[in-house]
């Protein structure tokens, strides 16, 4: 499954819509029952917008929590053309479909699921994965 950047800050703002579940989500990863990826751009973004709310090492931390969970995928002139060309109408998001789409991604997890809806890869809420899948 591949994660949005909105589920790695739900998993790591405690306030978040879906913190619960973000993080129900991730300790299913640590537990080896799911396989977890993220983009070097989500990373990217996590960084940015989590530095102020959460700090300068926290965020660091954060990532380097990222590292050892998640695979990172790389997002190069290939996802960009994809994502410039497709029917996506966020930039952003076109990107994270490409990716996923080029990695042969079973889901995007993501809070913002209805941007995905013309992607072959099947997006979901990490509440809805947790209700198809179980959350242990």
């Amino acid at each position: 499954m591949l994660l949005d950047t909105n589920v790695l800050i739900d998993y790591a703002v405690a306030n978040r819509p879906e913190h619960a579940e973000a993080t129900a989500l991730v300790k299913r990863i640590a537990s080896g029952q799911d396989t977890g990826y993220t983009t070097s751009g989500s990373l990217k973004d996590f960084y940015y917008l989590c530095r102020k709310p959460l700090g300068e090492a926290a965020s660091r931390q954060l990532i380097r929590n990222f590292l050892v969970l998640l695979d990172v995928l790389p997002v190069g002139q290939e996802e960009c053309h994809d994502s410039a060309y497709s029917d996506e109408p966020d930039f952003e998001d076109g990107l994270i479909r490409a990716v996923a789409e080029r990695n042969d991604m079973d889901f995007i997890i993501t809070r913002d699921s209805g941007a995905f809806a013309h992607s072959p890869v099947k997006s979901l809420t990490a509440r809805r994965y947790l209700e198809l899948f179980g959350q242990d």
